[in-house]
């Protein structure tokens, strides 16, 4: 009797421990299994790769409305993935174009060429586009697409980690970038990506480059057809009950009934509210079953901006009940696109990293309210400072042949006819620059070739983003809190200030081990780090490192 008791004790805890077991490694939301090593020892690598970036996405968001989140948001990634929470880029011009090529090349606007979204190019006499391509056309539904849109790759210089992947499988991984700006899909996806898709709001459809394709594929055809924008007609932005210092106030008032829906004032109507990240993200599960993302031999990769928040940021400001409004709806529209592609995938088979673009600066009204610095800077007063400083010394003449962004390009052709050493007018316009209240630091061209740059940081920021093809004679660094925004309520970016600087960067999945990480990172090691996990080539400029700490 004691021996049958001993022997049903036995087999009870050997049920208890198989059922542990089978409990610990059920593929679950809340965090993937530990790596399954391949035999070189690198973990298996997963069948799908997303990568998430969120535009003008400060790092404090995750931190500032957690309490609100909901559980498969971005809960999911901030429980079960490798946080890191000190990360931040290493440069001067902080927007969308070189955050994106950033992230993806893991190399600053030095390597990979993109030092802006636009740049002014003296050969030509005009800006240059990030992607612009004369040579592309736009592909998509004729009917009410813009007519231009030539975009590509090409301005792109070296490879980005999905261009890493197709090489390393034979061409065998896809790779698909989705945004609603055409620069962040087309520069995420890289050189060798089977697409790039933007919205084209005019029309209220996804669209493509013939630098891709022909023509769109028939899921895309398909999603453009069922017009699933109309959902959205007649109902007004309204905060959710949970939005902090919202109130549950209507933040942005419905179309005016009366005419058709959708139509063009409508689809204009939409960009500027959150509903577009959830019209984004049902695109991207489209594109996974449409192409069968992570049902092929090799991993593939999906790269998926979300822009709107950029657009709601730069309206109102950071610390605005709009902008916390979308900071809750992006959460509550990943966590159903990641049970969506739980169901389609399998998430234990699946890497997500989250990241962003860049930040964005409080808005002057902010600024001043609270006694944070200037508030708004005026570029066109640099301008008439510099232009004043020449004119004073060596007469009236056409001495700026433009100014873009951060970066200024002097009138060769005006020095040249004066006989002016280049090096003395450029220095002479820095200390007019600099004179200008709100005006950090400003830096020459021949500072940059001839390596006689300041030791401090703002130098080291500024070298990482001037290109010698791309930048022009002179790169400002605006004081902090002194923001170029033409509006004072709302807001922008373009710094190397932290609040511009400082984004999330969150690596989920089975290869790397949960936790909160505070040592220095920089996004530029998100593709280095990813190279690592997968044990494929990083980037040919890669400048990051892999943060191996998180690595299993």
């Amino acid at each position: 009797m004691r021996r049958e008791v001993l022997l049903g004790k036995q087999v009870v805890r050997y049920v208890v421990l198989v059922a542990a077991l089978v409990l610990h490694f059920q593929p679950t939301l809340e965090g993937a299994r530990p790596a399954q090593m391949d035999p070189q020892g690198f973990p298996r690598r997963p069948k799908l790769v997303v990568v998430l970036v969120i535009d003008q996405f400060r790092f404090d968001y995750l931190m500032r409305f957690r309490p609100q989140f909901v559980e498969g948001g971005f809960n999911l990634l901030l429980k079960g993935g490798a946080n890191f929470v000190n990360c931040r880029y290493d440069y001067a011009t902080t927007e969308t174009g070189p955050g994106h090529a950033t992230l993806f090349t893991g190399a600053y606007g030095n390597i990979h060429g993109i030092v802006q979204n636009e740049w002014y190019d003296r050969a030509l006499h005009r800006p240059v586009y990030c992607v612009e391509d004369r040579e592309a056309t736009l592909v998509g539904e004729n009917e009410g697409a813009t007519p231009e849109g030539g975009v590509s790759p090409r301005n792109l210089w070296g490879s980005t980690i999905g261009d890493e992947l197709r090489m390393a499988s034979g061409f065998r991984s896809k790779v698909i970038a989705i945004s609603l700006k055409d620069r962040a899909a087309v520069l995420a996806g890289g050189h060798t990506a089977n697409a790039a898709y933007w919205y084209d709001s005019k029309s209220g459809r996804f669209v493509t480059s013939s630098y891709y394709m022909p023509a769109l594929p028939s899921w895309a055809r398909e999603f453009n057809r069922g017009a699933v924008a109309k959902a959205y007609c007649g109902k007004p932005w309204q905060a959710l009950r949970e939005t902090p210092g919202a109130e549950g106030q209507t933040l942005l008032g419905e179309v005016s009934a009366g005419g058709p829906c959708p139509s063009p004032r409508f689809f204009e109507w939409l960009m500027g509210t959150p509903f577009m990240n959830e019209v984004e993200l049902n695109f991207a599960l489209e594109a996974v079953r449409g192409e069968r993302l992570g049902q092929g031999p090799s991993t593939d990769l999906l790269a998926i901006s979300l822009s709107i928040n950029d657009y709601i940021g730069h309206q109102f400001g950071p610390y605005s009940p709009q902008v916390a409004d979308v900071v809750l709806r992006t959460d509550r529209y990943l966590a159903d696109f990641f049970a969506a592609l739980d169901r389609l995938v399998g998430m234990n088979n699946i890497w997500v990293v989250l990241s962003a673009d860049h930040g964005v600066a409080p808005s002057p009204q902010y600024i001043a309210e609270h006694n944070l610095g200037l508030g708004q800077l005026r570029p066109a007063t640099i301008r008439q400072a510099i232009e004043k400083a020449l004119t004073t010394s060596f007469g009236n003449d056409d001495w700026i042949e433009a100014m873009q962004g951060s970066s200024v390009t002097l009138n060769i052709r005006t020095l040249e006819k004066r006989g002016l050493d280049r090096s003395r007018v450029e220095a002479m316009a820095v200390a007019a620059a600099t004179s200008v209240t709100g005006v950090q630091a400003a830096f020459t061209r021949t500072q940059f070739l001839s390596g006689t740059l300041p030791s401090n940081p703002w130098a080291h920021k500024a070298a990482n983003s001037f290109n010698v093809a791309r930048s022009g004679d002179i790169l400002l660094i605006g004081s902090e809190f002194a923001v170029p925004s033409s509006s004072t309520t709302g807001s922008t970016h373009g710094s190397p200030w932290t609040y511009d600087s400082q984004v999330p960067l969150i690596l989920w999945g089975s290869a790397f081990k949960p936790g909160v990480y505070a040592k220095p990172s920089q996004p530029v090691d998100m593709a280095a780090t990813l190279a690592a996990a997968m044990g494929i080539t990083q980037p040919s400029g890669a400048q990051g490192q892999p943060l191996v700490e998180a690595l299993r």
